[in-house]
């Protein structure tokens, strides 16, 4: 009698407390993910200079390169979670006095409808991933710049300590907001960890594998504040930046897809009477567009290439004719399971005060070479909301830039 009432009691305890074991059982892994990419381009460059004529040259770059370890675990309930990440990232940013790069470096927890996390990662500064072999190809038209750094950073640029949260009203609606810690001073001697910045955005997204009708796909609005203080003789202020973002299916067919992303920037900031510096003209006032049309041939869905062109322009609005342009066409060959043959050429133009500023007429920068990407998880129990290969940039994943839900 007493074995059976112990063997009652014990179910009892299964059925109230069904998720215990992965609490008070040591026994019990998290969920551990690796990944990276491995991303080589041998690149020919071209500058026509205002007053120094043409020069040229050329290389392999290996920026970009990168290695992800992802974990994850059940809190006291299979409805909420914990997780984490950690990245490195080669670097070719001649300014930094590094190789490599701890580019992600963060916990949080989450539930169904909720995330929050703190710590180093990718800043929310855009909103959709547009197809060019790197993130930073086309950085001055499609990301917020980070207008306390004094220097020129890509790196810089996209990452950054946060405190982060994100709600999702429905699976398609979400809303995020930041506390955001962007990196200060000069690139080669950077300080890391002081709020001085912060953002909000609200989403709307379709995910391919629930719908591949005609239509929008993603739609997306963002708001960036940075507060600035006086420095290299420039005055204090603000830099305010609103992005709107929308992506289209045109083709409505999953083996054929034709996928048109947008992207707009304004940024609010001061007016200096001047675009010499990189400073200058991160803290004036700009408008940006960018737009990019892909066609992504996949007969059984199975990715065996793409082909797309990228158009982008931008305009400081307080000076005479100071625009730029850019055009870039690629094209990616699926050579195997994440592996990728990839080629891009990006021309840029410089007009009025910005080409007198920057010093160049145009730049023209062909590149071509090999992306290798993967992701494996060990012990899966908790289930991503996204694939952590997804926290890099991918030329060849239309929509937005972060995961969903």
């Amino acid at each position: 009698m007493k074995q059976h009432a112990l063997m009652m009691t014990g179910a009892l305890l299964t059925v109230v407390l069904p998720a215990s074991a992965f609490e008070i059982d040591p026994h019990v892994p998290p969920e551990i993910v690796i990944g990276g990419r491995g991303l080589a381009t041998v690149d020919f460059e071209q500058l026509q200079r205002v007053d120094d004529g043409a020069t040229s040259e050329e290389g392999v770059n290996i920026d970009d390169s990168s290695l992800l370890l992802g974990f994850a675990k059940h809190l006291h309930d299979d409805n909420h979670y914990g997780f984490g990440a950690f990245g490195f990232k080669a670097l070719g940013d001649t300014e930094m006095n590094e190789s490599v790069f701890l580019h992600q470096a963060y916990a949080g927890v989450g539930g169904r409808q909720w995330e929050a996390r703190a710590g180093r990662t990718g800043l929310p500064n855009n909103l959709v991933r547009f197809p060019t072999v790197r993130d930073d190809d086309l950085l001055a038209y499609t990301h917020v710049p980070n207008a306390r750094l004094a220097g020129d950073s890509d790196t810089l640029n996209l990452y950054g300590e946060q405190v982060a949260a994100d709600w999702w009203f429905t699976p398609y609606l979400g809303i995020t907001a930041a506390a955001l810690a962007r990196p200060e001073g000069a690139p080669d001697n950077p300080r890391y960890g002081s709020f001085n910045s912060g953002s909000v955005g609200l989403h709307y997204r379709v995910p391919e594998t629930m719908d591949t009708d005609r239509g929008l796909t993603f739609a997306g609005l963002s708001v960036d504040v940075q507060p600035f203080d006086e420095r290299d003789g420039l005055d204090d202020g603000d830099l305010v930046t609103v992005q709107l973002g929308a992506g289209f299916n045109i083709s409505g067919h999953p083996e054929r897809l034709l996928h048109l992303d947008t992207q707009l920037m304004w940024s609010q900031g001061e007016d200096y009477g001047s675009l010499e510096s990189g400073l200058q003209r991160v803290r004036s006032d700009a408008t940006a567009a960018v737009a990019s049309l892909r066609y992504r041939h996949r007969p059984y869905l199975q990715q065996r290439w793409q082909a797309a062109l990228t158009v982008a322009g931008q305009d400081y609005g307080d000076f005479d004719n100071a625009r730029r342009y850019a055009v870039a066409p690629s094209f990616a060959w699926r050579l195997g399971n994440g592996i990728d043959a990839v080629a891009q050429v990006a021309h840029e133009r410089y007009e009025g005060d910005l080409r007198r500023g920057v010093g160049l007429e145009h730049e023209t920068t062909v590149q071509f070479g090999v992306s290798m990407q993967f992701d494996h998880t060990f012990n899966q129990s908790v289930g991503r909301r996204d694939d952590i290969i997804h926290l890099e940039h991918d030329m060849l994943l239309p929509g937005p830039s972060f995961g969903g839900h």
